[in-house]
């Protein structure tokens, strides 16, 4: 982080409007019940202080009388005091106890609402923001810290507020009997808060640069907890390897933060000392007082009780201070994330989609990189996919075949060159209206852990849930029949997360995301390599309802077994980014060029294989 930004995070820590705007939207009625409440209990102690002083001069002064009964008047008098007392007390707890409830309400709000926005916003920022390691950073600070801030800093202006207004009553108070005796509480309580916003710059400034280890270790941890990864850690016993990753990382951040603490906890002693000296000085001074007669015993307690209390509001003021600088500080983190914009949005007068494709789509011209790398993924790419056409991708890793599917469906846009659908460019339409005409299954698809149904309704959650065209869609991809031999059918739950969920086998998953694809009503279908994982008589069957269901309908293909390939109309080699082949499978197999190679390379593999090796 470069000087001036962290000059202008540390400016904007001193703003706590943006947290108290959250949770006024997420909880209005609650805020104002708390606050009237925090007033209430700002004010109580210094009646009780009150009455304490009168019941202690009340009985001094009848210790000097004869003895008394217990309905004499005078003491009488006394049993009301303490009675207002003890009914002040019980109602200083009784609102204490309502007002944690309703902060501890209050949390759990804020928290769900902050949750949302942060949902919302992950949801709304462009792809290429979970590709960079820097974003990746500020998304990992703002789910870290931006759920429980913003309540933690209002919670604290009301606890300040409370501690604010005892102790200007205390002061007040003080004031009266000596001037000077407020000036001291300030004076013994401001250095240790002064030390304490020293190191919350420092520790801020020290997560900023652990931010990324941070990450690390959590992804270790994620690996060692979760069931993507259980299979090859028990197989090559990798668990002590991580384990040790893990706790290295872990055990320097700690070492590290402890520095800080330990630093911050001496010189947290050093005030409170400070304090301790000033409390017993004073009480020095009163206690003097009292014993010539200038001021009474109840006078000697409750000036001694005003100077600690007032000595705790001050504290419980400035250190409630210094607490919601440092979340302020912090915060700034989830108002980083939130002022990422996305690339990809509407325009301001969007073009309306077609109803129905026509012409259908073409790449022209088109040329993409990434911003970090600066070469070239893509160049000069050009080719169309008309209604009722299969176009398939082919060429090595690395050739550019998913970038092209990620410009389709608008997830990038080109530096250079278009994509058009019926010969208007796509950046002109609505994404979201653009992306309802697409249907992809990703080489890397989604396993929802939901209810079988479910799974295939993700497909179109726009569309009302029909269990026959759910079922449909099902008999296409294939997985209709394993699905209904399940204990609960379409309602079985799916995945080992959660208490009867049932697991399937790699191909079954690919089988249901090919399904959850068909049922999504789209004009254009991407199939990421879509039949690598299923049998032979299952890829037959699948592109035998490929067939069927495109009719009007455009594909595109990707995919590495060339048994798949064979069945498009038209067939794209890519290698280093460009197009060099296209043309039917016979065609090109005539051409001899590359795709024959790779072709042939695969047909005869096996062979090759056991030849090299004898």
């Amino acid at each position: 982080m470069t000087p001036a930004s962290l000059k202008t995070k540390l400016k904007n820590a001193v703003r706590i409007d943006r947290a108290l705007a959250f949770v006024w939207q997420a909880s209005k009625g609650t805020t104002v019940l708390l606050g009237l409440l925090v007033a209430i209990l700002g004010v109580l102690p210094i009646a009780s202080l009150y009455l304490v002083k009168m019941i202690i001069d009340q009985v001094a002064a009848l210790a000097l009388t004869p003895p008394l009964t217990l309905m004499d008047p005078a003491f009488l008098f006394v049993a009301q005091l303490i009675t207002a007392a003890f009914g002040i007390g019980l109602l200083a707890t009784l609102l204490g106890f309502a007002a944690d409830y309703i902060k501890k309400s209050q949390a759990q709000t804020v928290a769900d609402y902050m949750y949302a926005i942060l949902h919302e916003q992950s949801c709304r920022v462009d792809l290429a923001f979970f590709e960079s390691p820097e974003y990746r950073d500020t998304l990992f600070r703002a789910q870290q810290e931006g759920p429980y801030r913003p309540t933690k800093i209002v919670n604290g202006l009301f606890a300040a507020g409370q501690a604010g207004a005892s102790f200007l009553a205390v002061a007040w108070l003080l004031a009266v009997f000596n001037p000077l005796l407020p000036v001291i509480i300030v004076a013994a309580a401001v250095p240790g808060i002064l030390l304490r916003l020293s190191y919350s710059k420092k520790i801020y400034e020290w997560q900023e640069k652990k931010t990324e280890d941070e990450r690390r270790a959590y992804y270790f941890h994620w690996m060692l907890t979760g069931d993507a990864h259980a299979k090859e850690f028990r197989l090559f016993n990798l668990g002590p390897y991580f384990i040790e990753r893990f706790r290295q990382i872990r055990s320097t951040l700690k070492e590290e933060k402890l520095w800080f603490e330990r630093r911050r906890a001496m010189g947290d002693f050093i005030a409170q000392a400070s304090a301790i000296i000033c409390v017993f000085g004073s009480f020095a001074y009163i206690a003097f007082k009292a014993a010539n007669g200038e001021i009474t015993i109840g006078d000697l307690v409750m000036y001694f009780q005003a100077f600690q209390r007032g000595i705790g509001y001050l504290k419980t003021l400035l250190e409630t201070g210094a607490e919601m600088y440092e979340d302020n500080l912090f915060l700034s983190h989830f108002y980083e994330f939130l002022k990422v914009k996305p690339d990809i949005e509407s325009p301001h007068h969007p073009v309306p989609v077609p109803e129905k494709i026509k012409a259908g789509i073409e790449f022209k011209n088109v040329d993409f990189f990434y911003q970090k790398d600066g070469k070239n993924v893509l160049n000069c790419i050009n080719f169309s996919i008309g209604p009722g056409e299969i176009v398939a991708l082919v060429g090595k890793n690395g050739s550019g075949k998913s970038t092209i599917v990620k410009i389709l469906t608008r997830l990038y846009d080109p530096q250079k060159g278009g994509v058009y659908l019926d010969g208007m460019n796509i950046k002109k339409f609505d994404p979201g209206l653009f992306r309802k005409k697409i249907s992809v299954v990703f080489q890397d698809h989604i396993k929802y852990y939901l209810k079988a149904g479910e799974n295939i309704l993700l497909g179109d959650m726009d569309r009302d849930a029909d269990a026959e065209s759910i079922r449909t869609a099902a008999i296409e991809s294939g997985i209709d029949k394993k699905i209904r031999r399940l204990p609960a059918g379409y309602d079985t739950l799916l995945g080992r997360w959660f208490k009867n969920g049932e697991e399937l086998s790699i191909g079954q998953w690919q089988m249901l995301a090919i399904a959850r694809a068909f049922y999504r009503d789209a004009e254009i279908v991407v199939l990421d390599e879509p039949s690598s994982a299923l049998d032979p008589e299952a890829e037959k069957k699948l592109f035998v309802s490929l067939r069927r269901l495109i009719q009007n309908r455009s594909a595109l293909i990707i995919s590495h077994r060339y048994s798949t390939v064979r069945q498009a109309d038209r067939i794209l080699v890519m290698d280093q980014g460009r197009i060099i082949e296209q043309g039917s499978h016979n065609d090109l197999m005539g051409l001899d060029g590359e795709y024959a190679r790779l072709y042939n390379a695969q047909a005869k593999g096996y062979t090759t294989i056991k030849e090299e090796v004898n």
